[in-house]
């Protein structure tokens, strides 16, 4: 492509009169604007051609023709949106801006048009702006079909060729390729078949220009990259990264290749609920999500990434409507502005700067494990922090147990939870450490024995016709009634007694309480029903925020409050009640899935029913003598389903 300069002065009267313009051909003239050198792939690096390393962040801009016909409702012309993403007075250090061509806008104007009146001027610009510029064919589809091979062929046969010799352009080869996805490596493999000869094709036209693959479900299969990578020269792999994705993933899904591949995160974002506008996998906040990002991505110091979106309405949004950069918990601007800011003179290209060798000590194993929690079907390991005789931080551990596949962990973690085990039954379990440049320990190892299998407190019936949850027994299960009777603490408590049943099916736990207080005459009391439940009977110590629970029911109410330590009722656990002539009934049904759990016959779980008299004047209970539940789920009962 010969280099051309749009003639009108980049003011915003200038930019405004030509930003519907689509009738006619902008005119250009030649330039001799000179962009950043030409990086290339050499391992896991990107390179300059003095060999120092480049990484680059940035941010991802919306698809021009679309900003250009939003310019009103966006409250900024498209240009002007780029030229505040490098203006580094205005305290915004982009290094590489992304630009999104999505299949809509060639549908709307045209290839060529997409081509010559916008994608020209983006290159053209990132080149004057000397930072580089990701052309992303921004289709988010099956990648498997006839059309979107025609489409793919056609949009890089005419942009391939085009920017080849700019030393600036980076291309994306498919913005976000979805199905098929299922099966592992072997999706990979399909994946690949696929997309090798879209790379070809850009490879003909652009032998040197680097290439960014994605992988299915959305890019984020990256983790296949470097098991099984493409036969191409320059290419990178991407990886598109949000809240939906825990953060104890990023480490085994992402981090790991970027050991042996160039990983670039074209996209990642965070946003509240309220902005996020029904982009559920964008909801996060800055304290649990963004900063432990910025963390995580820091200490890989060879990943690439353009923060998405740079836009006041496209979703994760950086600004309000002002085009203030939004800040706080909920927000990403002033994150990704301050990220960028304080990275801007790291590893610039043309700066000499050395490269990570795998040369040199591995760091120390760490020093002990200790095992915990022993159960019938888990424990827990922890272990000590290591660092290397380098220096280094270790970058993840990983742990292996009696020869599995290793879990890997970043390397800020110290625990982890042993699932999936045998009662009575003796493990090994190894955890090494591993640095930045990917040099592993030798493992620290130990030894433990689960439980043996007892026999459970409790055998809970499965049904086929779940209770309607309304305090009214008369349509409950068949089940044996379990007495609340041991004495915990206070006065007159042997004037009320209770008993709990339960049953289950695939959707739900039904737990009945009857609460007998005849003997009190006229002068019933307050009584509170105290339902505690393990529900994956990891029989941890601390309440585990995800299904360790404390519910507490109140005659009179339907209401259902959360324990101090407990996560607060799900939307669909519910719980009703009724007076009766002795006292008072509650019925609860408590979802399995919403607190991620798939029942099976033989599933084991932690229980307790305790009864509150009046203001805490008394207490009785079922199981525990101690009166930790409320603290301590591995004080509970275990419990098993029957058929």
């Amino acid at each position: 492509m010969h280099r051309r300069r749009f003639l009108a002065a980049l003011s915003t009267g200038s930019l405004a009169s030509v930003a519907g313009c689509s009738d006619r051909r902008l005119e250009f003239s030649e330039s001799s604007a000179d962009g950043p050198p030409r990086p290339r792939v050499d391992g896991r690096w990107l390179l300059d051609p003095d060999g120092n390393p480049i990484v680059l962040r940035g941010v991802s801009a919306v698809d021009p023709v679309w900003g250009v016909e939003q310019t009103e409702s966006r409250g900024k012309d498209y240009w002007e949106t780029l030229e505040l993403a490098t203006d580094a007075s205005a305290g915004w250090h982009a290094r590489v801006l992304r630009i999104p061509i999505e299949p809509r806008s060639i549908r709307t104007v045209g290839l060529d048009v997409v081509v010559e009146e916008y994608l020209d001027r983006a290159v053209e610009f990132a080149a004057e702006k000397g930072v580089y510029a990701l052309v992303d064919y921004h289709a988010i589809e099956r990648y498997d079909t006839p059309s979107i091979d025609r489409r793919l062929r056609a949009f890089w046969n005419r942009v391939a060729p085009r920017y080849a010799d700019e030393s600036h352009v980076l291309y994306e080869l498919f913005g976000a390729p979805s199905e098929p996805a299922s099966g592992g490596i072997e999706a990979w493999r399909t994946w690949r078949d696929h997309a090798s000869p879209w790379v070809s094709r850009i490879r003909t036209h652009a032998p040197d220009t680097p290439v960014v693959v994605g992988s299915p479900a959305w890019s984020s299969m990256t983790a296949y990259a470097a098991e099984e990578p493409f036969e191409h020269d320059e290419v990178l792999y991407s990886a598109h990264i949000y809240p939906s994705w825990d953060p104890r993933s990023w480490e085994p899904a992402f981090g790991t290749p970027a050991f042996d591949v160039p990983v670039f995160v074209t996209e990642w974002g965070y946003a509240n609920v309220e902005t996020a506008r029904r982009a559920d996998h964008v909801v996060g906040t800055t304290e649990e999500w963004g900063e432990p990002f910025r963390e995580w991505v820091d200490a890989h110091e060879n990943v690439h990434w353009c923060a998405t979106t740079f836009d006041t309405s496209r979703q994760p949004i950086m600004f309000d409507d002002d085009w203030t950069p939004l800040d706080g918990d909920d927000h990403m601007g002033v994150l990704v502005k301050d990220w960028l800011a304080d990275k801007r003179d790291d590893h610039q290209p043309g700066e000499p700067t050395a490269i990570p060798t795998d040369e040199g000590s591995p760091p120390a194993p760490p020093s002990s494990i200790n095992i915990l929690q022993v159960n019938e079907t888990g424990a827990t390991a922890w272990w000590s922090t290591v660092r290397d005789s380098d220096g280094d931080d270790a970058l993840q551990y990983r742990v292996t147990v009696d020869g599995r596949d290793p879990e890997i962990l970043r390397g800020v973690e110290q625990s982890m939870e042993l699932r999936d085990l045998e009662p009575g039954r003796s493990y090994e379990v190894s955890v090494t450490a591993v640095d930045k440049r990917g040099l592993e320990s030798e493992p620290a190892v130990a030894t433990f024995r689960t439980l043996e299998r007892g026999d459970p407190e409790a055998m809970i019936p499965r049904t086929d016709t779940p209770p309607t949850i309304d305090g009214d027994d008369a349509e409950w299960p068949v089940g044996d009634t379990h007495p609340v009777n041991l004495f915990l603490w206070g006065d007159r408590a042997t004037e009320v007694a209770a008993g709990w049943r339960a049953a289950w099916d695939e959707n739900a736990l039904y737990v009945l309480v009857d609460v007998i207080d005849r003997d009190w005459g006229d002068r019933r009391p307050k009584t509170t029903v105290d339902l505690y439940l393990d529900l994956d009977n990891s029989g941890e110590k601390t309440y585990d925020g995800e299904n360790d629970l404390q519910f507490l029911v109140e005659r009179g109410t339907e209401r259902i409050d959360g324990g101090a330590n407990s996560l607060l009722p799900s939307e669909g656990t519910v719980a009703g009640t009724v007076e009766t002539d002795d006292g008072w009934r509650t019925e609860l049904a408590i979802p399995w899935t919403e607190y991620g759990i798939q029942p099976i016959v033989g599933h084991r779980f932690g229980l307790d029913v305790h009864i509150i008299i009046g203001d805490r004047s008394a207490k009785i209970g079922w199981f525990d003598e101690s009166d930790e539940a409320w603290e301590n789920p591995g004080a509970l009962a275990t419990v098993e389903l029957d058929e």
